[in-house]
């Protein structure tokens, strides 16, 4: 297994049966090759608990056991709860000395003696000069005190092993900065976690790094700030005495500056040297510091730190040296300021997001930072921008418009819709507008063009205009895409309930530059249907006309209607061009076609039947449509209207009257 250059290691302890009797509790335990297993007593606890090793009369106990073999042990407590009384230790050896063992993937067990503290320790060599390598998956480690604990209660300690003795690297987090620390030669790897604590561990690997340059180096990728991470040296608190380098790289994101602090040193005393700290920033000349000196404050881009300790005095009651450091990482650059004042803009609010999420884009609002600008209506605020490219923000705009009931005196004098003005100083051109129209129960809003007709946009017909107006339910669902055109045919639109209207722009770049109106709006009694169109055909051309929310469906149980006037000595010619039907679990699906005088055949199709390749209406006709309550599928319908020549009325067979 070892000899091979990939290769992952699983600490793989089976167990396969778990006896609980009033005195006993019974495991089997298998360790896998090369792992050893320690059950040891804990001080001072179970004096007459005992841990044994197989059954019968080759049972043995004592108050430690020591699994070594790749075979099934039957391990016995003579105590009902050993995870009181005992702590497991699993430990395995990995040996790269001989050869380049290219990243081994660690993976301890995770349902593993659950009722026991458990530590896991991972034993490390390379090459004689070379560094142990120890990569860390993302979200990285983070560096804490030795007295402080891990909120996961997963605690990790690295341990590298010198002629001078053990030093203790640090003690350490998940979801910290630090991505890789290299250690020295050999070390160790320990995780600790309480009992009853589901493990859920990092996967680190291990390689073997370069040539020594240090006796530990850790690599820091700082994030967005505002931000700050601690680190510590090696023994901290009890103090570091070798005349060893200790060295940090730290990545720092484009469009930020870092300052570092000490925030507590302990000097130690020197023999031979002084204590010195080394910084290489980006194309900058590299230059040295003392500890007690100001560090480096508002620089910019990657840098390196190393710390050279001098020749220390050792002793019972002599300081080693010890440091407490703190890197804070901050946006740099000028923000661009402006105010918004929407308190004599009555129902009108301001939303500005950035639409490029790896931009390095900060936005705040009365200064406090946000991934989404809303300014509510009849508020005033502050706003920055920081390194926020035109491009990558949208502005959008609602304003609500509280409709008076139709019984008023005089409910909408001439009411036309345009964009209000906003303040000239914001930094992004209005994307989108929107009018959200709110009626009284039982009142119908009617919309017309200021000029012209409005023109639906729909497949071979779709609207050119500098603008589009979206309209739609405030229940969500569209009832279709608009324009104001001259050469339109829709006359008015009469909707149920209230609406929303959003304009976007088609051929221009700042709506706010677009002066309109856009729209009349009046209000009327309440209608039966969801939706009445009014519509006046071109003889010059085809009309379009399709259901609410085209293509995806009308909502169930709901109704359009269309009045359509037909010139006279014209007949119009319905085509059923794209037609789709739902599986109705209630109701049904129905179209009607009838003449708007009454007088004449009324024409009805239903879900099931097939639609008629075509249908000809002799004067000004009304086309209803309305949808049952679907199981699946939708109900959506595309016609086209072409009007002809056709015979004065009195010419006509009595059968099509």
């Amino acid at each position: 297994m070892m000899g091979l250059c990939v290769f992952q290691v699983f600490i793989g302890l089976i167990l396969l049966q778990i006896c609980k009797i009033s005195e006993c509790h019974k495991i089997e335990v298998t360790p896998d090759s090369g792992t050893i297993v320690i059950f040891s007593k804990k001080p001072g606890q179970g004096l007459d608990c005992s841990v044994c090793k197989d059954e019968g009369p080759s049972q043995t106990c004592n108050s430690n056991l020591r699994l070594t073999e790749a075979k099934p042990t039957v391990v016995t407590f003579n105590c009902a709860q050993p995870g009181d009384v005992f702590t497991v230790e699993i430990n395995q050896d990995i040996d790269c000395s001989t050869g380049d063992c290219s990243i081994i993937a660690v993976h301890p067990d995770l349902t593993r003696f659950l009722e026991f503290t458990r530590t896991f320790t991972w034993d490390l060599k390379v090459q004689s000069g070379r560094m142990l390598q120890l990569d860390f998956p993302s979200p990285g480690m983070r560096q804490i005190k030795p007295s402080e604990s891990c909120p996961d209660k997963h605690t990790y300690t690295i341990i590298t092993y010198q002629r001078a003795g053990p030093a203790n690297i640090g003690t350490f987090c998940r979801k910290g900065t630090i991505s890789r620390i290299q250690v020295l030669y050999r070390g160790r790897v320990i995780l600790e976690v309480p009992k009853g604590t589901a493990l859920s561990p990092s996967d680190f690997k291990v390689t073997m790094g370069p040539t020594t340059t240090a006796l530990v180096e850790v690599d820091v990728k700082l994030p967005r700030g505002p931000f700050s991470a601690d680190f510590f040296t090696p023994n901290y608190a009890a103090g570091w005495y070798n005349e060893e380098n200790i060295k940090w790289n730290f990545a720092v994101k484009p469009m930020h500056n870092f300052t570092v602090h000490f925030q507590q040193y302990t000097p130690p005393e020197c023999q031979k040297k002084t204590v010195a700290c080394d910084y290489a920033l980006r194309d900058k000349p590299r230059f040295s510091k003392v500890p007690t000196d100001a560090q480096p404050t508002n620089e910019q881009g990657n840098f390196s730190l190393t710390l050279a300790n001098c020749e220390a005095k050792t002793g019972a009651n002599v300081p080693g040296l010890s440091l407490h450091l703190n890197v804070e990482v901050f946006r740099s650059g000028t923000p661009y300021l402006c105010t918004v004042d929407l308190r004599k803009k009555e129902g009108l609010s301001l939303q500005i997001e950035n639409k490029n999420p790896a931009s390095y884009c900060e936005m705040s609002m009365n200064s406090v930072m946000q991934e989404k600008i809303v300014v509510p209506a009849g508020t005033k605020a502050d706003l920055s921008f920081l390194d926020c490219p035109v491009q990558d923000l949208l502005l959008t705009a609602t304003k609500v418009i509280d409709c008076p009931s139709v019984s008023a005196p005089d409910p909408l004098p001439g009411m036309s819709l345009t964009i209000s003005p906003l303040d000239p100083s914001l930094p992004v051109p209005l994307h989108q507008f929107t009018w959200l129209l709110r009626v009284r129960d039982q009142d119908t809003v009617d919309l017309m063009a200021p000029k012209g007709n409005l023109h639906q946009s729909l497949p071979d017909k779709q609207c050119n205009e500098r603008v589009s107006l979206l309209i739609s339910e405030t229940e969500g669902s569209h009832i279709g895409q608009f324009c104001s055109t001259a050469k339109g045919t829709i006359q008015k639109i009469q909707i149920k309930g209230n609406i929303s209207i959003t304009i976007t722009p088609k051929n221009i770049k700042d709506l706010s530059q677009e002066k309109g109106p856009f729209l009349r709006v009046g209000i009327s009694p309440e209608i039966t249907e969801n939706v009445i169109y009014t519509v006046s055909p071109l003889i010059s051309g085809p009309l379009y006309l399709a259901t609410p929310n085209w293509p995806d469906g009308m909502n169930p149980s709901s109704s359009a209607s269309w009045i359509i006037s037909v010139p006279q000595d014209y007949k119009a010619e319905l085509l059923f061009t794209d037609v789709s039907k739902p599986k109705c679990d209630a109701g049904h699906t129905e179209v009607l076609i009838g003449p708007l005088d009454s007088q004449g055949q009324t024409q009805e199709w239903k879900e099931d039947p097939s639609f008629p390749s075509s249908v000809v209406q002799q004067q000004s006709f009304y086309l209803n449509m309305s949808n049952c309550e679907p199981k699946s599928d939708r109900f959506a319908v595309l016609l086209k209207i072409r009007i002809m020549q056709g015979f004065p009325l009195f010419c006509q067979p009595n059968s099509l009257k």
